[in-house]
């Protein structure tokens, strides 16, 4: 039950500054966007940021040498020579060698953002920061890689190779509601800490006071993500602080408080109203605590699913408090993911986006805005709001948007499997492209 925070895979820092490279024509270079065409560079130092990102993309193949000639010694002191190697290794094997590079963002005389191009149709938004003297590069920072994107079938294609089940919904909200691709919408899909975003709107449609003052519970505390199980019991936070901790870091003992103090009946009578089809299935409305210890508990577990609905709450109400939560039991295998989850479509989770466009409610807009979840254009959105959920077997990927043309959209995406383990790099990078297809 992790939240996806965005940059995925390679994080080159140092001096907190980000990366960019390799270059098609340094004189036929043009700059294309506003930020970059307005701002006013010193060409010399225009051309030390394209050397240096030519110098990072010519490294970027089977045996990367000569580093010294690209970096600063400074940027070895925060990553090892070996990692470096390894990172522009993994680079090429994973996205293809890089043939083009086109500034998107230049931010100074010594930092740009650029987009990567490889011969694998990769693009690869990327960073650099060089030192004003040679232009060797003291900041590094390349961002999620993604597949240029045809179309939505392209979309729907690629999810469809993807082993297991997989459903995908992108949707235009408003006066001109339309569903522009789905992959079955409708069917059913464990949804991890996506659920999160239902307590969420339990706070708003029950018209709940941010600044409602709540103690940590004892037995409201759960196992990570997040930091509040190692907060001493009885500490004060408001409904606000627990909320944006519950969807921005995903924070599981947030949410249990929160689910504790609404309670379970009263989200459960919220979820039809939330837009949820089935809200049968998501009865009883699981803390996480909770599906942490049926998991590890085979027992547990089995008289669990083998009960009916009054006596799964017995069992959740008298039972589980028992039982001890333990790190150390958490299964890394899919475990009953289609029976102890939370069940959700992609068309519920886009009707429960909606619900909360329909509200517009400005607090509840912020906490799903903290965290974007993929690399959201400035540019081409207003605005993001984001949940993600995983477990093993189990993710998920959900986004409220709205464009610079004041269109609304709800992109939902669900990949389980119950048998593996999943590859979550495919998955956000196909994400991505939805994304970028949005924005055109």
């Amino acid at each position: 039950m992790n939240v996806f925070k965005g940059v995925f895979l390679i994080m080159l820092i140092f001096s907190m500054v980000s990366s960019g490279f390799c270059v098609e024509d340094i004189k036929k270079e043009t700059v294309k966007t506003q930020t970059v065409a307005s701002r006013k560079i010193n060409p010399k130092a225009r051309k030390k940021l394209l050397k240096a990102a030519w110098r990072v993309g010519s490294r970027i193949n089977e045996n990367p040498r000569k580093l010294l000639n690209a970096f600063h010694r400074s940027f070895f002191k925060a990553l090892a020579y070996k990692k470096i190697r390894h990172i522009l290794q993994s680079l090429y094997e994973m996205h293809g060698k890089v043939v083009k590079v086109k500034f998107v963002t230049i931010k100074s005389d010594t930092s740009a953002e650029f987009i990567l191009y490889t011969d694998k149709k990769y693009l690869i938004p990327t960073s650099i920061t060089v030192e004003p003297e040679k232009g060797k590069i003291v900041g590094l920072f390349f961002k999620l890689p993604y597949k240029k994107t045809v179309g939505i079938e392209d979309i729907k294609s690629r999810l469809e190779k993807l082993p297991g089940r997989v459903g995908f919904m992108l949707k235009k909200l408003g006066a001109e509601s339309a569903e522009i691709g789905t992959l079955n919408g409708t069917q059913v899909f464990a949804i991890g800490s996506t659920f999160k975003l239902y307590t969420l709107a339990a706070l708003v449609e029950k018209k709940y006071s941010w600044k409602k003052v709540i103690s940590l519970k004892e037995e409201s505390k759960s196992l990570p993500s997040g930091q509040l199980q190692n907060w001493p019991i009885g500490s004060k936070l408001t409904l606000y602080s627990l909320a944006v901790r519950m969807i921005s870091e995903s924070d599981n003992t947030a949410t249990d408080n929160i689910i504790d103090y609404v309670g379970r009946a009263k989200i459960e009578r919220s979820l039809e109203k939330l837009g949820h089809a089935k809200p049968k299935l998501l009865k009883p409305f699981l803390k996480t605590s909770e599906l942490f210890k049926l998991k590890s508990s085979t027992q547990a577990a089995q008289r669990y699913l083998n009960a009916d609905i009054e006596e799964r709450y017995r069992i959740l109400d008298e039972e589980l408090p028992k039982i001890p939560l333990n790190l150390y039991s958490v299964n890394h295998k899919p475990v009953e993911i289609n029976k102890i989850e939370w069940p959700a479509s992609p068309r519920d989770l886009c009707n429960l986006m909606d619900y909360f466009r329909k509200k517009k409610d400005d607090t509840a807009f912020g906490i799903m805005g903290i965290n974007p979840g993929l690399n959201i254009s400035k540019d081409k959105f207003d605005y993001a709001g984001y949940k993600g959920g995983s477990e093993a077997g189990v993710l998920n990927m959900t986004w409220l948007l709205k464009t610079k043309k004041d269109d609304w959209y709800c992109l939902s995406a669900s990949w389980n499997d119950e048998k593996e383990t999943l590859e979550s790099k495919k998955f956000f990078e196909i994400m991505q492209s939805a994304i970028n297809f949005i924005g055109k």
